[in-house]
């Protein structure tokens, strides 16, 4: 029989059964509850509420998905990995990439609270909103009270994101055999299904980076996402790395790598002939020497909300855009 429930006929005032299929969208949401737990009938689960956007770094890394990177040493990937905590802290672009706003989680294993805090407070200083960080030497995941550890924190900070830098860091075990890193990957599982958050797990090379990252390949069948990093700049020159998924579960691969440099924010950018969202919004509001609002920028799929947003304060700051009233504003023109 198909699911329904008994209601009162308002016309008629008898009991009449009504299928759930036949109710409103609205309606209907509250009766669409799991059967042993985690079991829908299909015809009801495609009307269930779901986000609107599956991924916390569009096509990068899926909500309720995990993501893998890895990069040899002296690549920045903790400072990328501090980046993107901050992006989706905030609802900022990462590296170009729209992300969808969360709280983000930080665990990193291999650098002291000291290192980490001077990172932050003295090389970035960026506003971490929405972003928790904690440093560990201790908690390996393949044991149970590394495994204890950090449920409590989860519990603790219920992060939508968690980023764990470097995998090296967080295992007693041999990370070249199978059996061993198995019941790892099961324990992160269960972190996404427990607290409903994406994982981002940040690791080293191997030595023959043809064979991407280090230890067993479980991680790759683990993974939705598996990506490299690596560094293209020269010693002397600023650090420039190119990034690129060598697959993606659930995207398409993009069509060249992501090429940015450390800037003196301590945070990656984009290197591109492509002009930046301020540099668009500077463009547009110039040529249309008129009052140009928000809605019309995005209109124009100029940047995400937070990094339009961002362009026109630099902008007034600066003195090329005059802010009308709120929500308008004008070219000015200025240094």
């Amino acid at each position: 029989m198909r699911p329904g429930l008994w209601i009162v006929d308002p016309e008629t005032g008898e009991d009449r059964f009504i299928y759930y299929n036949e109710l409103e969208e609205e309606t209907i949401q509250p009766f669409l509850t799991p059967i042993g737990g985690f079991i829908f009938q299909a015809d009801l689960f495609v009307r269930k509420k779901l986000p609107e956007s599956p991924f916390y770094l569009r096509g990068w890394l899926p909500k309720r998905g995990k993501a893998y990177l890895y990069a040899p040493a002296k690549s920045g990937k903790s400072y990328l990995s501090m980046q993107l905590a901050r992006c989706v802290g905030c609802g900022e672009d990462f590296l170009g990439i729209p992300t969808t706003k969360g709280s983000a989680l930080y665990i990193q294993f291999e650098l002291g609270e000291e290192i980490l805090q001077h990172r932050m407070r003295e090389e970035t200083k960026k506003d971490y909103q929405n972003v928790y960080v904690g440093t560990t030497f201790s908690m390996k995941l393949d044991t149970k009270y590394g495994q204890e550890r950090l449920w409590k924190a989860m519990e603790a900070v219920e992060p939508n994101v968690l980023i764990l830098d470097p995998k090296i860091k967080m295992i007693s075990g041999d990370e070249n055999e199978t059996h061993e890193m198995q019941p790892i990957c099961d324990f992160l599982d269960s972190l996404i299904e427990g607290f409903n958050c994406s994982l981002l797990i940040i690791d080293h090379a191997g030595k023959d980076t043809s064979r991407r990252g280090r230890g067993s390949s479980i991680w790759e069948g683990w993974a939705d996402s598996y990506i490299r990093m690596k560094r293209v700049s020269k010693k002397g020159e600023p650090l420039r790395v190119k990034i690129e998924p060598e697959f993606l579960r659930h995207a398409s691969l993009p069509p060249n790598p992501i090429e940015a440099v450390l800037g003196d924010d301590f945070e990656f950018h984009v290197v591109s002939s492509a002009p930046t969202v301020k540099e668009e919004v500077s463009a547009y509001i110039e040529k249309c020497r008129q009052i140009v609002t928000p809605a019309q920028l995005f209109n124009e799929k100029i940047g995400s909300n937070t990094s339009v947003y961002q362009a026109l304060g630099e902008l007034e700051e600066e003195g090329k855009i005059e802010k009308v009233k709120r929500g308008e504003y004008k070219w000015k023109g200025g240094k």
